[in-house]
């Protein structure tokens, strides 16, 4: 029986893997860039809800306001470590994506909620919002319990 040796590198393949790198090493610039925007921003957030929180500015500012943009600051934070994970070539999970969905629907709710206490809001339309979030919140809690039982199978 013949032993298989490993075949040589062809000037082609050669080509194409630094080609790949290439692109590998733009991807990993880009994705430092995207990280270093979305810190900024959040830092920017994070600034001004505490500026309104100190009533600094002379406009007036509800706990809720405040609130929302503190969970805002949680999303872009969360999306940053989604980055930070493929910078590392972890292998992607769909966990994160579930938490950024139930932070963005519990923002929703309390904008919503919000809008209803202010009166700036059809009391139907409202409701309807509240009940669309919360049936979002139900399902990715739902999603992320089901992902962690199949993760745990595996």
């Amino acid at each position: 029986m013949e032993e298989k040796r490993p075949q040589e590198p062809t000037p082609q393949s050669k080509a194409i893997e630094r080609i790949n790198r290439l692109f590998l090493s733009i991807d990993d610039v880009i994705l430092l860039f995207v990280i270093v925007g979305i810190v900024i921003l959040a830092v920017k957030v994070l600034k001004d809800a505490f500026r309104d929180l100190l009533g600094l500015e002379a406009h007036a500012v509800t706990v809720a306001h405040t609130i929302s943009d503190l969970m805002f600051v949680l999303i872009i934070m969360e999306l940053s470590r989604q980055v930070i994970r493929h910078l590392r070539r972890e292998p992607f999970s769909l966990n994160p994506f579930l938490f950024i969905g139930v932070i963005a629907s519990i923002r929703g709710i309390l904008l919503v909620q919000m809008g209803l206490a202010l009166g700036e809001m059809e009391w139907e339309k409202g409701v309807m919002q509240l009940v669309v979030y919360a049936t979002i919140v139900l399902i990715l809690v739902l999603c992320y319990y089901l992902t962690t039982k199949t993760e745990k199978v595996r």
